[in-house]
């Protein structure tokens, strides 16, 4: 089952929503309400303290036939973890993130590692916006797109071993990255696929729009 999770980042561009939302379930996290809205979508499940969507759009939601599940505002969770705890309680195996990349690098720092969890769990998962898809890999990623596009490869244990790469334009093989150094930013795919994959460690695979 695909899930997708709307967190309340600001998106400019509502156009690459489209392919993850089709046939997807669809949970509205607090003010990730004003995206379906905007989107014209009644979202299956709303979850939050709901401090960060307005009046208007709240109770609009509440006359909608939907599951709605407020929780206090003084919490352990943020509102796009409950989005997403939510997701794997419903048996989601493949889940976006959406409005989770934005202002608050403290947010969007906090989503991105959700990708960690969901990792462990055996669930798909990326975080995307207008410029960004993020997903994490821990020893193959296949990357489809086009000629020119920018990928890059983030390490976030402290080294990864045994990099190899195919269908880059800077090729890597049986490399060691490590976290603090930036040597795998801004690779350039060479046609429409491109592939990484390492021994030991864990990495953010970023497609990414200047």
């Amino acid at each position: 089952m695909k899930a997708v999770v709307f967190a309340n980042a600001d998106i400019e561009d509502y156009g690459f929503c489209d392919k993850y939302i089709k046939d997807a379930v669809i949970i509205s996290c607090d003010g990730g309400m004003r995206h379906t809205m905007k989107l014209g979508i009644v979202p299956d499940y709303i979850v939050g303290d709901f401090d960060s969507v307005s009046p208007e759009v709240l109770d609009y939601y509440k006359k909608q036939d939907i599951e709605l599940k407020q929780v206090p505002c003084r919490k352990d969770e943020t509102d796009m973890e409950l989005g997403i705890n939510h997701a794997v309680e419903l048996g989601a195996d493949d889940i976006t993130l959406i409005g989770g990349i934005g202002s608050r690098l403290d947010h969007t720092l906090a989503n991105i590692f959700q990708l960690i969890k969901l990792e462990k769990l055996g669930i798909k998962a990326r975080i995307v916006n207008e410029r960004n898809n993020i997903t994490l890999c821990t020893g193959k990623a296949e990357i489809y797109g086009k000629k020119g596009d920018l990928v890059s490869f983030i390490p976030i244990t402290d080294v990864v071993t045994g990099v190899y790469t195919k269908g880059l334009e800077y090729p890597l093989e049986n490399a060691v990255m490590h976290m603090d150094s930036p040597m795998g930013v801004s690779n350039v795919m060479e046609g429409d696929y491109a592939e990484y994959s390492f021994k030991s460690g864990m990495a953010l695979i970023i497609k990414a729009k200047d």
